[in-house]
C-alpha cells in the first residue's frame, strides 16, 4: 500500500481512513454505512478509504490467522470461545492484550496512516484502538480519531482505551460499561451502530418495493438471513409448514454453499425466494414484515433500523448474549427455545390482523437509529473542518445521556 494507491487531493477535499476488520460482517458492514453516509453528505469533498489494516498490508502476518482463525473458533468450539471471552473481559487481561495487538499492529497502521494521509480516522474494530494512537505517536501526526462500538450491551473491555478522542456506542447499556472500564463521560456519545443511510429516507410502499424484488407484493414477508455461523436456518424453515397464516419467505444463505443448496431443494406449500448472497440488505429488510436471524449487532441494528420484529434462531457465546437481552427487555424481539415456539410465536404475531406484529413492530421503530451514521459522519467532518466547534458540541450531545 503506497501512496500512489490513492488519488491527488482537490482543493478543500478531505481524506477520511476509517479502519475495519473481516471477523464477521457487522464491522465492515458499520464501517461501510459510515462512508456511504460521508459520500451522501459532503460528496466530492471528501474522499474515504475503508482499510482492514490486517489483510490490506504485508505487515500484520501473525494477525491475519488470528482473523482467519476467530471465524473458524466461534463456529466450531463457541464453548471454548465464550470461555476465552469471559476470562479475558477484565481491565487487567484487556490491558494485556492491548499491549500485545499495539506490538503486533502498529506497523501495519503505520503504513496504511501515511499512505493515506489522513485529516482524520474512524475505528470499528476494538483490536485497532490503542495501537492507531501507537501509529500517531510514532509519526508524530496528530488528527481527530474516533471509535464506533458495534455491539448493545456485554462490550468486551478490550474496546475501551484512551487513545481515541471520542467514542460512539450503541445503547446506554454500552455507555455504562464504558464508565466501568473507567472512560471520561465526555468522551461518549450514544449514537447507535451505524448502518446505511437508506434508512433514514421513508418507505413509501412495500408493495412497491416488493414488486421491484419481484416476490409476492401482497403476502407477509419473513426475511430468514443466514451465514457460516447462523445456526437452525433451515430447519426454521421447514419448520414454517406448520404455520396456518399465508406468507412467503425469503431466505438469504449468507455465503454459505451447503445452507444454500439445503434451501434450494425444499418445495415448501408457502412462496420461498432463497438466495445465495445478496448487496442491497437495506432493500429486502424494508420490503419485510419480520426478520429471523442471529442476534449479531448489525443485523440488529438494521432490522431494527427497519421497524422490524425479530426473531432470534442463534446467536454467538460473549458480546451476543447481551444483544439478546437488550433487544428482548425492549419487546422488540423474540428468542424462541426451539422450532415450535418459533411458530408459535409467529401465530401469535399474525392473528387477529397482526395485532402482535404491528406492537413489536412499533417497539422495533423506537429501537432503531437509522441517523446514527450521518451522525458519525457530520461529527467526523466537523472534527476536520472546526476542531474547537465539533469538540463542544459533540460533548454536550455526550452529556445528553
Amino acid at each position: 500500500m503506497t501512496e500512489s494507491n490513492f488519488p491527488e487531493l482537490s482543493s478543500g477535499q478531505k481524506r477520511v481512513l476509517i479502519l475495519t476488520s473481516d471477523a464477521g460482517f457487522g464491522h465492515r458492514r458499520s464501517a461501510e454505512s459510515v462512508e456511504k453516509a460521508l459520500l451522501k453528505l459532503y460528496g466530492d469533498q471528501v474522499q474515504v478509504e475503508v482499510v482492514n489494516p490486517i489483510t490490506d498490508t504485508d505487515k500484520a502476518l501473525l494477525m491475519k490467522n488470528v482473523e482467519k482463525n476467530y471465524n473458524i473458533g466461534v463456529k466450531n468450539t463457541p464453548g471454548l470461545y465464550r470461555l476465552g471471552y469471559q476470562l479475558s473481559d477484565n481491565r487487567q487481561v484487556s490491558d494485556m492484550m492491548d499491549g500485545a495487538l499495539t506490538l503486533a499492529l502498529t506497523s501495519s497502521l503505520k503504513e496504511v496512516i501515511k499512505s493515506f494521509k489522513p485529516q482524520a480516522i474512524l475505528n470499528t474494530n476494538e483490536m485497532f484502538n490503542s495501537a492507531v494512537g501507537s501509529a500517531l505517536d510514532q509519526l508524530d501526526m496528530h488528527m481527530p480519531y474516533f471509535t464506533v462500538v458495534t455491539d448493545f450491551a456485554d462490550v468486551h473491555a478490550l474496546w475501551f482505551s484512551n487513545e481515541p478522542d471520542f467514542y460512539f456506542l450503541a445503547s446506554d447499556w454500552v455507555r455504562v460499561r464504558a464508565l466501568e472500564n473507567e472512560m471520561k463521560p465526555e468522551k461518549l456519545i450514544v449514537s447507535g451502530i451505524p448502518v446505511d443511510p437508506i434508512y433514514e429516507e421513508p418507505l413509501n410502499s412495500k408493495v412497491r418495493l416488493r414488486k421491484k424484488l419481484r416476490i409476492e407484493p401482497n403476502l407477509p414477508t419473513f426475511l430468514i438471513v443466514g451465514g457460516e455461523r447462523v445456526k437452525n436456518v433451515l430447519e426454521t424453515v421447514e419448520a414454517l409448514e406448520h404455520l396456518e397464516h399465508d406468507f412467503q419467505v425469503v431466505a438469504i444463505a449468507g455465503g454459505n454453499d451447503r445452507l444454500f443448496l439445503d434451501l434450494v431443494k425444499l418445495k415448501p406449500k408457502f412462496p420461498l425466494h432463497v438466495h445465495h448472497f445478496l448487496s442491497n440488505m437495506p432493500d429486502w429488510l424494508r420490503a419485510a414484515d419480520v426478520l429471523i436471524t442471529k442476534a449479531g449487532g448489525l443485523i440488529l441494528s438494521e432490522g431494527l433500523a427497519a421497524g422490524l420484529p425479530i426473531l432470534i434462531i442463534h446467536y454467538l457465546p460473549g458480546q451476543e448474549e447481551g444483544n439478546v437481552r437488550y433487544v428482548l427487555s425492549h419487546q422488540a424481539a423474540a428468542m424462541p427455545a426451539n422450532t415450535g415456539e418459533a411458530i408459535a410465536t409467529l401465530d401469535y404475531w399474525l392473528k387477529d390482523d397482526a395485532k402482535g406484529l404491528k406492537i413489536t413492530a412499533q417497539a422495533a421503530k423506537l429501537l432503531g437509529k437509522p441517523h446514527a451514521a450521518s451522525q458519525i459522519a457530520e461529527a467526523l467532518w466537523k472534527s476536520i473542518n472546526d476542531p474547537a466547534k465539533q469538540a463542544t458540541e459533540t460533548t454536550a450531545n455526550s452529556n445528553t445521556h
